[in-house]
């Protein structure tokens, strides 16, 4: 299946802060817990465009600790043979694929996978509940760009 991937992180480069995977018939959103980001000297941008909307009411997170975001992908996973993600930017894929690490020389099993890097924009978009800079949303408005 297709699932279609954003993040949102401290500025270029920086830490994890939300993941969200959209799919065709399921979806994943993660965002790490106050104790953990209230540790985060957030850029400007981040705390005016990103935190504030972490939690809308048509994207309620699942909160985990940053080190559990891989097992939450092995499960979501885990009924799907050959899941295929597409993301629109590297560095999601990035911090996708570093969630998956558990330790050194140890990862989460989840079946073989396939990444798609698409040069593609999620916005603008014809959703008009859309809300940019949330990780499900942003998702969701790239899957809509895609698939329609």
């Amino acid at each position: 299946m297709l699932y279609f991937l954003d993040c949102e992180f401290n500025g270029f480069g920086g830490e994890l802060i939300s993941l969200a995977l959209s799919g065709e018939v399921s979806e994943l959103y993660l965002v790490r817990p106050e104790s953990e980001l209230n540790g985060l000297v957030a850029h400007a941008w981040v705390e005016n465009h990103v935190l504030p909307f972490l939690s809308l009411p048509d994207a309620r997170p699942r909160i985990l600790p940053r080190d559990q975001f891989g097992r939450a992908l092995q499960d979501f996973f885990a009924g799907d043979a050959a899941p295929s993600v597409i993301a629109d930017w590297p560095e999601d894929l990035v911090h996708l694929m570093q969630c998956l690490i558990l330790s050194p020389g140890q990862m989460v099993r989840i079946p073989d996978l396939t990444l798609r890097l698409m040069n593609t924009s999620a916005y603008p978009t014809e959703r008009t509940d859309a809300v940019q800079h949330n990780a499900l949303w942003d998702a969701r408005a790239l899957r809509h760009a895609v698939v329609g």
